[in-house]
């Protein structure tokens, strides 16, 4: 059987020929592919720029003090001066870095998907959808507190 050098640690190991043609004889050990497989290339943290090699998926810092110098940075970040509603486009100062809409109105009407009239319906009275009666009185017309008019 001919000698095949293991990709991982360099070491020279008999592997059979069809193994060898398959592309499958790469590795002298269990051990050693599993190792290949959790070696990654290093990465720059984000808050030093060091290259580290993460230990897990998601691993952004190389120690837990850059971990704590960019959270400590993150909670002082200057809030803006002026941001535009999402939702009626007036200006206002928000409290908050995450904060969109001037009012609670203009975010509950936002995440209901109203336009600008700002609730589920608009009176159909007042926009002439519903005709008055032939005297011109509306006698079937009743405020309803439910729909906002």
């Amino acid at each position: 059987m001919p000698l095949v050098t293991c990709q991982t640690c360099g070491k020279e190991f008999q592997a059979k020929p069809g193994r060898i043609a398959m592309g499958k004889a790469k590795f002298c050990s269990r051990a050693c592919s599993a190792a290949s497989r959790r070696a990654t290339k290093p990465i720059p943290c984000e808050w030093c720029q060091q290259p580290m090699v993460p230990r897990r998926g998601n691993q952004k810092f190389c120690s837990r003090a850059c971990s704590a110098a960019a959270l400590h940075a993150a909670q002082y970040r200057k809030l803006p001066d002026q941001r535009e509603c999402k939702q009626c486009g007036t200006g206002f100062a928000p409290a908050t870095l995450t904060e969109h809409y001037c009012s609670n109105r203009c975010r509950k009407a936002a995440r209901l998907g109203g336009g600008p009239s700002f609730g589920l319906f608009e009176d159909p009275w007042a926009s002439g959808a519903i005709p008055p009666d032939r005297y011109g009185r509306d006698l079937y017309r009743t405020p309803d507190i439910g729909l906002g008019f």
